[in-house]
């Protein structure tokens, strides 16, 4: 079981970044946990700044204490809107890595990030801050893409069965155990295209299907069980034929989902550093927050 004692939520002041914040904020209400507001100073853009531009005419000042008042400032209309209490900390450095050492020396339970702040071309489609942090971190990363909501009350768990899916849904219950969970698993049948090349009847395909839906409701129900025989009856679950990513967003739209709980990957310990192809399709495109476990 995760501890949530200490929420990081790092912020480079963009409006992504404050949708961020203020989830954060509202966790925190509800949990009762230490806030700690985090924002890192990229000295070397800075440099390349006063490199590429005319500063002559510009009103110099120090651009460390403006990113402290700024963030002091929104430390205090957190304190107003919430009735948190919030710490505000500045790093100076690369901001995927000092947001980083951070949560693991404060030794947080979760990290908040919003989905892309100001860096070009690169945050088009997922920040490239926020991506390098899913990738490293050990400690689950919420992904924030919508405005403070409060708490969620519609999650849907995706899982493929490996133990980090396991991983997954047990912080799914154990952070918002009174919201409604749903629990996915996309199955296909294997070859299905180039069985067809082969000859093969529509109702073979279709007996082939059924098979393979049959063992994925059997593999879920042991899955919950698995995961907390006490709190399966929590779990509504779905069993649905097709590429994982789509069913997931289907499933999404249909349940009015709030928020996707799915693992970093699946698969065998040397992608340990790597998010799965279905996992990066979800944190590219779903249309709602993403909670990532590790």
């Amino acid at each position: 079981m995760v501890s949530h004692q200490t929420i990081i939520a790092a912020t480079d002041f963009s409006e992504s970044a404050q949708c961020a914040v203020k989830q954060a904020a509202q966790l925190a209400k509800e949990w009762h946990s230490t806030l700690v507001l985090v924002h890192v100073f990229n000295d070397s853009a800075w440099s390349s700044i006063k490199a590429i531009y005319d500063l002559s005419s510009w009103k110099i000042a120090d651009p460390v204490e403006i990113a402290r008042q700024k963030l002091e400032a929104i430390c205090f209309q957190l304190k107003q809107d919430f009735g948190v209490e919030v710490e505000a900390q500045i790093l100076i450095g690369r901001a995927s890595k000092e947001i980083y050492d951070c949560a693991l020396s404060r030794q947080a339970g979760l990290l908040v990030v919003g989905e892309h702040g100001e860096n070009w071309v690169r945050d088009a489609v997922l920040g490239g801050t926020a991506l390098k942090l899913l990738e490293a971190t050990r400690i689950p990363v919420l992904l924030v893409r919508s405005p403070v909501i409060g708490s969620y009350q519609r999650i849907l768990v995706a899982t493929d069965f490996s133990a980090t899916a396991t991983r997954a849904a047990r912080l799914a219950l154990d952070l918002f155990p009174d919201a409604q969970h749903h629990l996915i698993h996309a199955y296909v049948v294997p070859f299905e295209s180039s069985m067809r090349m082969g000859g093969a009847r529509e109702e073979d395909i279709s007996r082939y299907r059924e098979q393979a839906y049959q063992a994925a409701v059997r593999d879920l129900d042991d899955f919950v069980i698995d995961c907390n025989y006490q709190a399966a009856e929590e779990f509504s679950q779905f069993a649905l034929h097709g590429y994982p990513a789509s069913v997931i967003f289907e499933q999404a739209q249909t349940t009015k989902t709030d928020l996707i709980v799915i693992g970093k990957h699946g698969g065998e310990p040397f992608e340990e550093q790597l998010l799965g192809s279905v996992t990066q399709n979800v944190l590219y495109h779903a249309d709602c927050d993403v909670l990532l476990t590790p």
